[in-house]
């Protein structure tokens, strides 16, 4: 099994054990699993376990443009915190994350060469954590924290069709790459209703690739926002 299947079938196990032991199985929402603070009058604990899919949104740069629609990430985590009042509380989450950029064919490509494929893109897989501060009104929820994330797997891989083989795709993996940074950073945002899906955006501040040196070249960097749903596992 590949270890990023491994890692996300692990934290999906995870999630699902948190829902299970609440009665709110709904992503970033204040789920109780006892009796409320007699002092206050509510339960001040928050627990996180969740799943999402989104796509890479923002402008691309020339030499690395990338096909929006087809460039997507993964991600799921758990996490848990606490509420200060009852309408605000503090967080964190831990995480893995996969992104992948497919990158356009045409004559200005340039990351990481400008030959052109069937099919290219870059793959990061990281593991990270997140701390929030989130605010409840009503039934909803709106928060936003900083992210950091440690990526431990990139990937470039392309597909190729030629004659005269014994196959339809020729498929090229190239593995941890030289020319990417080790982490990244960033901006989340999230907000939800109690009784259903949550969105969320993703505003990278740090830069994915290293400047240049004697083996490779500063390439141009890859759009930096991500926006897409999280939903409960039970």
């Amino acid at each position: 099994m590949k270890i990023k299947n491994l890692l996300s079938l692990v934290l999906i196990i995870l999630s699902t054990q948190a829902f299970c032991q609440t009665s709110n199985p709904i992503p970033f929402i204040n789920k109780t699993a006892g009796s409320s603070d007699s002092s206050t009058g509510f339960d001040r604990s928050i627990t996180d376990a969740f799943l999402g899919f989104g796509f890479v949104l923002g402008t691309s740069n020339k030499g690395a443009t990338v096909n929006l629609g087809q460039s997507r990430e993964f991600v799921v985590g758990v996490g848990l915190g606490r509420k200060l009042v009852k309408w605000n509380g503090l967080g964190i989450d831990v995480y893995y994350k996969s992104t992948d950029f497919y990158l356009k064919q045409d004559s200005t490509k340039i990351l990481p060469n400008n030959v052109q494929h069937k099919d290219e893109k870059v793959s990061f897989d990281n593991f990270g954590a997140l701390v929030y501060d989130r605010f409840y009104i009503g039934s909803f929820y709106f928060d936003g924290g900083f992210y950091f994330d440690w990526t431990f797997y990139t990937k470039h891989i392309t597909w190729d069709s030629y004659p005269n083989t014994y196959g339809s795709t020729i498929k090229v993996i190239e593995k941890q790459l030289d020319f990417t940074n080790n982490d990244n950073y960033g901006l989340t945002f999230r907000a939800g209703q109690g009784k259903g899906v949550s969105l969320y955006f993703n505003y990278r501040l740090s830069k994915l690739f290293k400047g240049a040196s004697s083996t490779y070249m500063a390439y141009p960097e890859l759009p930096v926002y991500v926006i897409g749903i999280v939903a409960a596992i039970h």
